[in-house]
């Protein structure tokens, strides 16, 4: 019987729930663990409202994690460390003495890349970070990103036979109840997401303005953390002063799966108007349940919702063109009813956890040809 090859993958598993977090708690869940022998090493460096911000807990933190990081490979001597890179200025020295280390005990380096902003880092950073990233990829033996679109990020850092596309996945919910056949002529429109300026919630916010003005049967609702208190506060300013109180309603953060889903099958249409993405997992979240998408062109978007077929895609920034999508689903059944069906059966060919584990499967065994 064939040995089988030894990972050791540097994650995070939920809570809390979020991309990263779910990604891995599927990959865990999947035929990868039966392809490999896979050990996982659970960092919880991330935290809402403070990840990007070092503090005391964070460093101590991680001197714990590298005394355990060193163990584990030292214990189990791992031909491949996967480990879920972060290209973010402070998490990036963090990232690096973890990956130089791993390379130092023999171990070959894939970097798990869901964020695709290393070109971001370089062109923005100092001479100092434009040389560790350079080192960094050197170093690398590959790098696993979420799409083909995003590839062209490492031109000049990485050969693009190094580079292994494996779109993400989210779990398919079943057994509850959905409220869309309702009879009522009210539209739920969901945004469901952090909060934030990066994913376009004032843009949500302003299209909702005008949406209202000329359909006041459209509701919307905002699941996720706010950003910032400045920014919770702007909102709230906007929507009192355009009398949009009875038309949303802003939920924070939601915990579980299940209402997640619920807030889901809740709706009519789902929006996702980001203006820095990569992948957004929440797009699949709503395909799985069937919904009509409007979402901005950015990231590896255009190769999840396919435009004009499972939804719309609109430039980012656009808050007239959002509205404007928006419109013409609240006022066209069939064609939600049309393009929900359709995101529903992209969904299931694409990106079920499945799906998702037997492209990491494939992934690796690219990989080891590299070698």
């Amino acid at each position: 019987m064939k040995k089988k090859i030894k990972i050791l993958i540097c994650g995070i598993l939920p809570p809390p729930y979020f991309g990263h977090s779910m990604m891995y708690k599927m990959l865990m869940e999947s035929q990868f663990i039966e392809a490999y022998d896979v050990i996982f090493m659970n960092m919880h460096f991330w935290t809402y409202g403070q990840h990007k911000k070092v503090t005391v807990t964070k460093l101590w933190k991680m001197v714990k994690y590298i005394f355990k990081y060193m163990y584990l490979i030292m214990r189990h001597r791992p031909q491949y460390v996967l480990y879920n890179m972060s290209f973010d200025k402070m998490p990036f020295l963090k990232d690096y003495l973890f990956c130089r280390l791993g390379k130092m005990l023999g171990c070959k380096i894939v970097i798990h890349d869901m964020g695709q902003y290393v070109r971001e880092l370089y062109d923005n950073g100092s001479d100092f970070y434009k040389t560790l990233v350079k080192k960094f990829c050197a170093m690398a033996t590959a790098s696993i990103v979420l799409g083909e679109g995003t590839k062209e990020k490492y031109e000049g850092f990485m050969e693009r036979k190094r580079l292994i596309a494996v779109p993400g996945c989210v779990t398919d919910f079943e057994g509850q109840g959905n409220a869309r056949h309702r009879e009522d002529d009210k539209i739920n429109v969901l945004y469901f997401s952090f909060l934030s300026r990066s994913k376009g919630v004032m843009i949500a916010v302003k299209a909702m303005a005008e949406v209202i003005q000329k359909n006041p049967h459209v509701f919307f609702t905002f699941g996720g953390p706010f950003e910032s208190d400045e920014l919770k506060q702007e909102i709230h300013d906007y929507v009192k002063e355009h009398q949009l109180e009875r038309y949303v309603e802003f939920l924070g953060y939601v915990e579980s799966e299940e209402k997640r889903t619920q807030l889901m099958r809740n709706a009519d249409i789902f929006i996702f108007p980001t203006t820095r993405d990569v992948f957004g997992l929440v797009l699949l979240h709503a395909m799985a349940e069937g919904l009509p998408i409007v979402a901005s062109i950015e990231g590896t978007i255009p190769e999840i919702v396919e435009d004009k077929k499972g939804g719309f895609l609109f430039p980012k920034g656009d808050d007239k063109k959002l509205a404007a999508y928006i419109l013409q689903l609240a006022e066209d059944k069939d064609l939600r009813i049309e393009m929900g069906k359709n995101s529903r059966e992209r969904y299931l060919k694409k990106f079920t956890p499945v799906v998702y584990g037997q492209r990491m499967v494939e992934g690796f065994e690219e990989i080891q040809k590299l070698i």
